[in-house]
């Protein structure tokens, strides 16, 4: 028998708030004002103009004890009813998390000793509002999480997720595993550039080798961390990665390789029993330090290359009817997801977990699985109706990307995120229509920001990355599209005080360059709207506005997945072109410049051209090379965009692209065929 996993959900962090619009109904429309001290914004406020209570001791709390409040399971979940007088303050709240967040927003509008005569009806969009830190690609202190964690209750964010375990390092005591922490948890060296990407060094040490980096966590203090939070309303999520991801825990402990693998391995062997003994052992631990309904068991981008030589899970797999070695992930992660539910725990894992022919034979993942999606819309939609609970983490929304113009700001692993960027992501579009809504469908739990801190090495950096930006996914969480985007920046300039008086290194949204220039207007040439031909594909995932992209007047700005750059990428067969287009102008026409700007950004493969050439046709049957371009490769720190130009005096109807990279698996991203 299935359960459903809303009602399981139901039990733990409440229900979807349904009934939020009716509850409200009865305040009038002009009581809906925005007031820019306030983030994120209640549903509904009135505040009287020139009138205030006066603080009987605004230098401190005290105040916040002074006041009376009720509860009333009546009002939404996490919901509350606040009333400030000249006579004091009133609350009432549907449970103590309601009443957290009256007293939250209360600290946000007190000012010069006063709090403003006001009426507030206010209950959260979604029930999760999420932020991720990873811990394991650089370590941070207990002290600069629980710091992050005064911040982040200030804006209603409820769940902190810690990616405690990869490749960079396990940094949880174990006191079963030992080896996790003696060995797992340091490594040769902090730049993740040179100890990872290069794949020179990628190299272990043990606890007290001089030089070595790394650290972990204890028992006792993540005991303390979660304790704290818990005090400000945040729960926090631990994440350990399996199967993929696990570069560190077959370092420490070889055995949970693959049968006959001598090398590394990133995978644990989903055919070993001893793995499953493992991470039982472990999970059991983790939930001894964290009691969290949830625990995160990753589930992303396994590389299961050793599982294809492994004759145990070769066995296995066909043992189970699999199609493949790769679909015993699932079975991993099914084991994993049910021995939790044993404990009244409900596991979470990235969106993988729904793609490989296990899961999809069968109705679901079971009733303790929930989704993290990451890699797109399909992957939420196909969730849902599935039967799971979605968390929305979209990748091209990663707060490890460049906030601003890259060539102003730190190195960035990712590509371009600004604040308005951000904002733009719309969560609600992905709700399930309400003919499918039913107990047998999934819905979304909410929304998280994920900070990857491959390149952020030091805490300042950290909070760099973060704010204001987790603001807006505060915001987003809170109160779903209810403000504009000057509304959101107005409301976030406001907190600057605030986050400067308490030393939080925020990016200053007010000296901001923006995105590329030349993205503000379109560009007008001779080839617009021209008909192109692929002889090679563009990408799925980086297909722009397809096949009429790369001539429709739109130049790309610095991030690869902003709806401009088209992406093609090197494939194992040399012969072929990645990027082999055709553009037919429509007649024989006089040629000046033939121009296209690609774009370099090394850390997710994107490089210029090695080879990049143009030919020209009359007719599209007799062709004659024009311009031929070589280049090695240069490493450049930052994303960059240059232009492949030819200049000269020729004519011609056709225009022959092509271009190719330098390994199979690289990628060339470029935007518009300029012609003049």
């Amino acid at each position: 028998m299935k359960t459903s996993i809303a009602k399981l959900v139901r039990l733990s962090i409440g229900r979807p708030v349904m009934g939020l619009a009716v509850f409200f109904l009865s305040l009038p429309a002009q009581a809906q004002q925005f007031v820019p001290q306030l983030l994120p914004q209640p549903a509904r406020i009135e505040i009287r103009k020139g009138e205030y209570l006066k603080l009987k001791h605004p230098a401190d709390s005290a105040w916040m004890r002074d006041l009376s409040y009720s509860y009333d399971v009546s009002l939404p979940r996490e919901g509350y009813v606040l009333d400030v007088t000249a006579q004091g303050i009133s609350i009432k709240a549907h449970d103590a998390s309601g009443l957290r967040y009256a007293r939250t927003t209360l600290r946000q509008l007190a000012a010069d000793g006063r709090l403003p005569v006001c009426h507030i009806e206010d209950a959260p969009r979604y029930a999760w509002r999420g932020c991720m830190i990873d811990v394991s690609r650089h370590f941070f202190p207990i002290s600069f999480l629980k710091k992050q964690i005064d911040v982040l209750s200030r804006y209603k964010i409820n769940y902190l997720q810690l990616h405690l375990t990869d490749g960079g390092g396990w940094r949880i005591e174990i006191k079963q595993y030992p080896e996790l922490t003696r060995k797992a948890a340091w490594r040769t060296q902090s730049d993740w550039g040179r100890w990872w990407d290069s794949g020179k060094d990628r190299q272990y040490l043990t606890e007290g080798t001089p030089g070595a980096y790394g650290g972990y966590y204890t028992q006792a203090q993540l005991k303390d961390l979660v304790a704290y939070a818990a005090a400000k309303g945040i729960t926090i999520v631990p994440e350990i990665e399996m199967p993929g991801h696990s570069d560190e825990v077959t370092a420490a402990y070889p055995a949970l390789k693959c049968e006959g693998n001598k090398g590394s391995q990133g995978d644990v062997c989903p055919s070993n029993e001893e793995t499953y003994l493992f991470y039982c052992n472990i999970l059991r631990e983790v939930m001894d330090v964290f009691p969290s309904h949830y625990i995160h068991i990753g589930g992303d981008e396994a590389g299961k290359d050793a599982w294809h030589q492994c004759p145990r899970c070769i066995h296995l797999a066909r043992q189970l009817g699999l199609a493949s070695t790769n679909d015993l992930q699932g079975f991993l992660i099914q084991r994993m997801a049910a021995y939790l539910k044993l404990f009244g725990r409900e596991a979470i894992g990235w969106d993988e977990v729904l793609t490989d022919s296990l899961v999809k034979s069968e109705p679901t993942l079971g009733s303790n699985m929930n989704v993290m999606v990451w890699r797109g819309n399909k992957a939420a939609g196909e969730g849902m109706l599935r039967g799971h609970n979605v968390i929305l983490t979209p990748g091209e929304y990663y707060l490890d990307r460049y906030q601003d113009d890259p060539r102003f700001v730190p190195k960035a692993f990712g590509g371009y995120l600004s604040l308005e960027g951000l904002w733009k992501y719309a969560p609600e579009k992905l709700a399930l229509p309400d003919s499918l809504k039913s107990k047998t469908y999934g819905h979304i739990l909410g929304v998280q920001g994920n900070l990857w801190t491959e390149q952020i090495t030091t805490p300042d950096y950290a909070e760099y990355m973060l704010y204001p930006r987790a603001l807006a996914i505060a915001e987003r969480g809170w109160s779903g599209d209810r403000l504009t985007y000057p509304q959101l920046k107005a409301s976030i300039l406001a907190q600057s005080g605030w986050l400067k008086s308490n030393n939080v290194h925020a990016f200053d949204l007010r000296s901001a360059h923006g995105d590329r220039k030349e993205t503000l207007k379109p560009v007008k040439h001779l080839a617009l709207n021209a008909r192109v031909t692929y002889n090679s594909r563009y990408a799925d995932n980086y297909a722009a506005d397809g096949e009429g992209s790369l001539v429709d007047g739109q130049l790309g700005g610095w991030g690869n997945n902003d709806g401009r750059w088209q992406g093609f990428m090197q494939r194992s067969d040399r012969k072929k072109w990645p990027l082999d287009i055709v553009v037919d102008l429509g007649k024989v026409t006089a040629l000046h410049s033939i121009t296209m700007e690609m774009m370099q950004f090394d850390s997710p493969w994107i490089f210029f051209p090695k080879t990049f050439r143009i030919s020209i046709s009359d007719d599209g049957a007799t062709w004659r090379e024009i311009y031929k371009k070589e280049k090695q490769r240069e490493h450049l720190e930052k994303v960059s965009v240059r232009p492949w130009q030819w200049k000269g005096k020729d004519h011609g109807r056709y225009l022959h692209i092509q271009a190719d990279c330098d390994n199979p698996g690289e990628w060339i991203f470029t935007d518009e065929v300029i012609v003049r």
